[in-house]
């Protein structure tokens, strides 16, 4: 073989290894790429599951919050109400207005989550609004509600307000439940929420 061709040869296998390695690192690097973006990808997925959770976590917190103080500040104005003899109207507008305070804070539970807390604030909602009443008192509201849905009369209407009227002075919502163990079922579910989060 002359030493021009062995020249031309030894070039092109050179050549042909150049490209085939050059080809190689481009496969390599275009693997490795993939790899890495893979991983990005994983990571910035956990990352937006993890900030989502705990924002998550926080509208519960808040929510939750909201739903305590709502429900002092009902309880602290209800009891002015019952405290004052006889009640005024202004007191009375007052527990209305923060009644609706708490619907409005348990409306945010519900829309917060999770279900185990909605259950157990709809039920505390229940209980905190709920009034012990004297039976005679409870059976002739039924009596005349009963038959004032029948009826729609007027003056059965008047009646039924004027019973509400009475129920307001001689009900007692600290009769009618337990607020402490209420109140403990709520903080216990709304903590147990936060923590599984």
């Amino acid at each position: 073989m002359d030493a021009g061709v062995a020249a031309i040869a030894a070039g092109a296998v050179g050549v042909v290894g150049a490209t085939l390695g050059g080809l190689a690192a481009i496969v390599g690097a275009k693997i490795g790429a993939e790899k890495n973006a893979a991983a990005v990808l994983q990571q910035v997925q956990r990352q937006g599951r993890a900030e989502h959770a705990q924002w998550v976590r926080n509208q519960r917190a808040t929510a939750y919050g909201q739903f305590l103080k709502a429900w002092d500040e009902y309880t602290l104005i209800r009891g002015k109400f019952h405290i004052e003899r006889p009640p005024t109207y202004e007191n009375w507008r007052m527990v209305q207005e923060v009644s609706g305070h708490l619907h409005t804070a348990a409306f945010l539970v519900r829309i917060a989550g999770p279900e185990s807390v909605t259950v157990v604030t709809d039920q505390a909602l229940i209980d905190l609004t709920a009034m012990a009443l004297p039976d005679d008192v409870q059976a002739e509201f039924d009596d005349i509600h009963a038959r004032f849905r029948e009826t729609d009369d007027a003056q059965l209407q008047g009646r039924l307000v004027r019973i509400a009227e009475e129920i307001l002075y001689k009900g007692s919502w600290d009769r009618a439940i337990d607020v402490l163990a209420v109140r403990q079922r709520f903080v216990q579910a709304a903590t147990e929420a936060l923590g599984h989060l």
